[in-house]
């Protein structure tokens, strides 16, 4: 399996007990879940998929020389994701807004899924709790492989970083004592820098959580009303907006033409129901043999 990826170029996937994880029904669902979760409705850039992310986080935690079962559970880290990614966190509110979290067991489950994991060797119930690898998942402010991809993928995307930008950062990682670090300060707080600005203009702005909360509206009414089941969630992306505008109710279809043809305007006096998670990094850095939180270092 060999392609172009968007960030890391010309890859591969040899591995063919892989190749077969990455074929399952289960797996290729992520390939009709945008990242972007709604905002992609109103900037149709906004192209990543959950299926897209996942493979760069198995090649970047390859690239950092993780082991076969962190890759593996990196692979499928985003497997639980429902329709619309993080939508449904704002209908059920919650500080991490990780919903789909819950739902990893389902997904996991799935015959397709148990069998191409017995053939690797694993079992489903290994890959419920990403916090197990330490490469994988950190808690914030800290460096993880998940928060690398989905920063310098989302990033690229809008136009924040550069492929060169992206070279940049990718070439100072290293791995020291199982964490992800910078060797280099300068790159280091050049990535703070931008990872505050897709935190600042992108994934908490005030625009993404206008988009956010309308299409949590339109979810509600569709529970309501009856049009759309929890179930519903589970499919993908072109499902569940299917379903909604079946219903032709107008306050769904207010809600979504609020989001087809979002205006700055429509911000004014605009109060968020569900405020969206605020992301930042403080990363470590590897200076002189020993790891240092970048905020511990002088200028």
């Amino acid at each position: 399996m060999r392609w172009t990826d968007r960030v890391y170029g010309d890859v591969a996937i040899d591995d063919p007990e892989i190749l077969k994880l990455i074929a399952t029904p289960t797996f290729a669902r992520l390939r009709g879940i945008r990242q972007a979760g709604p905002s992609a409705l109103a900037f149709p850039f906004k192209t990543v998929t959950r299926h897209e992310h996942s493979l760069g986080v198995y090649l970047l935690l390859t690239r950092l020389g993780a082991g076969l079962r962190e890759r593996v559970a990196g692979l499928l880290h985003d497997i639980s994701h429902t329709a619309f990614s993080h939508a449904v966190d704002f209908v059920i509110s919650s500080a991490e807004q990780d919903h789909h979290e819950g739902l990893k067991p389902v997904f996991l489950r799935q015959p397709d899924i148990v069998c191409a994991l017995k053939r690797l060797g694993f079992d489903p119930e290994e890959f419920f709790d990403d916090s197990i690898y330490p490469l994988l998942e950190r808690p914030l402010p800290w460096l993880c492989a998940d928060r690398i991809d989905y920063f310098l993928r989302d990033g690229l995307t809008c136009g924040v970083v550069s492929l060169e930008d992206i070279e940049t950062c990718s070439n100072a990682l290293v791995v020291f004592d199982k964490r992800i670090a910078f060797n280099d300060v300068a790159v280091a707080r050049f990535a703070v820098d931008k990872f505050a600005s897709m935190n600042r203009n992108w994934w908490a702005s005030p625009v993404e959580s206008f988009i956010y909360n309308e299409f949590a509206d339109a979810l509600r009414e569709g529970f309501k009303s009856g049009t759309l089941r929890e179930n519903d969630l589970l499919g993908d992306d072109s499902h569940v907006l299917s379903c909604l505008k079946a219903a032709r109710n107008e306050r769904i279809e207010h809600s979504l033409r609020k989001i087809y043809k979002f205006q700055p305007a429509m911000l004014i006096d605009y109060v968020p129901r569900v405020p969206p998670k605020e992301r930042w990094l403080d990363p470590p850095v590897l200076v002189n043999g020993s790891l240092r939180r970048l905020s511990e270092i002088g200028v």
